[in-house]
């Protein structure tokens, strides 16, 4: 069996996530139209609906700190409408926090019994990991 690598772990459950909970915060607290917020986030008005209802996405579940983070980075974003590199630098800062990182590295353990006590992405040197 190949065993799952951590980044096919937060391809596959927390970059959704994050987009999950920047479209709810855009469409929610901003006022955005699903399609307004589906342009800033490049993605599909279909997907957009489908975190909205809770039909992707819906495994990860952040903390209250992770989620203001994110509603920063809703701001920044915001104020840079048009500047696609922004959305990418700051869901880049977003899954580099060390409480999503934990999260990332929770999933991954939870599938596979052989990774009970792995600390890869935590050891010194090899990941530079953000504490906020």
């Amino acid at each position: 069996m190949q065993e799952t690598m951590p980044q096919e772990i937060e391809v596959r459950y927390i970059l959704p996530a994050i987009r999950r909970e920047l479209a709810r915060i855009f469409i929610q607290e901003h006022k955005l139209s699903q399609k307004e917020a589906a342009r800033m986030l490049g993605l599909t008005e279909a997907a957009v609906s489908q975190y909205r209802h809770s039909k992707r996405a819906k495994e990860v579940v952040f903390s209250g700190k992770v989620v203001n983070e994110i509603k920063a980075s809703a701001d920044k974003i915001l104020a840079q409408k048009d500047n696609r590199q922004r959305v990418i630098a700051e869901m880049y800062r977003i899954s580099g926090l060390t409480s999503v990182r934990q999260i990332l590295c929770d999933l991954h353990r939870s599938q596979s019994k052989e990774l009970e006590h792995c600390n890869v992405c935590f050891e010194e040197g090899l990941v530079p990991i953000k504490t906020n």
